[in-house]
């Protein structure tokens, strides 16, 4: 009988100790696993500006930027990011407002100009514009730093990725570390 108790007990110890080494590495999994997906969407829609561009002459969408991509997208649910309770008719990206209508697509290392990111919903499709980003600006629309201390950013040459806080400059370009 004590022979058994003894086992219980130690099975129990053992099941307590894993469960404790296993639940740290796995607290950032389902953050990590919506910043991939925001990244998925904001891929969709660097795309769909692309090939709005193509369509019109090599100029980028005017301030109604989210409703004339529409129709290059399959839903207009990749303007929600997974990170945020969603809201039908918002958009949780801001475009880069410098290049609102811009007819000239000759952009100077566009692997390093923010094109599109995480902002902010509060307002339809089309309210998230961005001159800069808000940190350096308080009356600006704001980057969310909604993933782990950091944003999700679309480029002007098509690449996605995530950054910390002060990885973006003034002029939405990449500082080098």
């Amino acid at each position: 009988m004590r022979t058994r108790l003894l086992q219980i007990l130690i099975l129990l110890c053992v099941l307590v100790v894993g469960t404790a080494f296993f639940f740290p590495t796995h607290q950032h999994t389902r953050p990590s696993a919506r910043r991939a997906s925001c990244q998925s969407n904001l891929k969709q829609i660097g795309l769909a500006l692309q090939q709005y561009s193509q369509d019109y002459d090599e100029t980028l969408p005017s301030a109604d930027w989210g409703t004339v991509v529409l129709p290059y997208l399959k839903s207009e649910s990749l303007f929600q990011c997974p990170e945020t309770a969603i809201t039908q008719g918002t958009s949780d990206y801001f475009f880069n407002a410098r290049f609102l209508g811009s007819s000239n697509w000759n952009i100077s290392s566009p692997k390093t100009l923010v094109l599109i990111g995480d902002g902010q919903d509060d307002g339809g499709l089309n309210a998230t514009l961005a001159q800069l980003p808000s940190s350096w600006r308080a009356d600006e629309k704001s980057p969310a730093w909604r993933h782990l201390d950091g944003a999700n950013y679309g480029f002007a040459d098509g690449h996605v990725r995530w950054l910390k806080v002060k990885s973006v400059n003034r002029d939405f370009r990449v500082v080098a570390r």
